[in-house]
């Protein structure tokens, strides 16, 4: 896949947007996910996750960040760049933050396919370094709710870096549309 010329920092970079119009999603990967072989509860779990970013459009919200991040993040870049395409009339964008440009090396068969469309969907993408440190996932995770109002996401452990970037949000005051598997019933059956 021949990527464009992506910003590419060292440090956290100030993304220019309307704070008051910017959801970013937030979610586990999808092996993180306690039901990830039941393909009627991951098909039910993605239309619900859906739904809610339905929702945030219906609720006025134009610009979404995506982490890049397999499973949850990845859904939401493809339904955005979906959006974008069957309703230009929307005016979506899209906003991609990737903690580090050698994530994608990581990535295998359709991982890449699928990182690959919601790239192509970015209107600005930004890789926070070069290389994997630490604190890499944290720094993306932070940017991404400094920069929103709400944040769209799945979550059924809370000692995760999804349950971390929920609590990060709580203390902001941002909108939260989160999908609490454990506490959901629909999962229950």
């Amino acid at each position: 896949m021949k990527l464009k010329e992506p910003v590419v920092y060292s440090y956290t970079p100030e993304i220019i947007t309307d704070r008051a119009t910017t959801a970013c999603f937030t979610g586990h990967r999808p092996e993180k996910i306690p039901f990830n072989d039941d393909e009627l509860k991951m098909r039910m779990l993605m239309s619900m996750f859906i739904q809610r970013i339905y929702d945030a459009i219906d609720d006025g919200y134009r610009t979404f960040i995506c982490g890049m991040a397999r499973g949850v993040d990845i859904w939401g870049g493809r339904a955005i760049y979906a959006l974008k395409h069957s309703r230009p009339e929307l005016n979506l964008k899209m906003i991609g933050i990737s903690p580090y440009r050698k994530e994608l090396d990581k990535l295998h068969g359709a991982d890449i396919y699928e990182y690959g469309t919601v790239w192509e969907g970015c209107d600005q993408m930004f890789y926070l370094s070069e290389d994997y440190s630490p604190a890499c996932y944290h720094v993306r995770n932070r940017l991404m709710v400094r920069n929103s109002n709400r944040v769209i996401g799945v979550v059924s452990d809370y000692k995760s870096g999804t349950g971390n970037t929920i609590k990060e949000a709580k203390r902001q005051g941002l909108e939260l549309d989160i999908i609490d598997i454990n506490t959901s019933d629909i999962f229950k059956f």
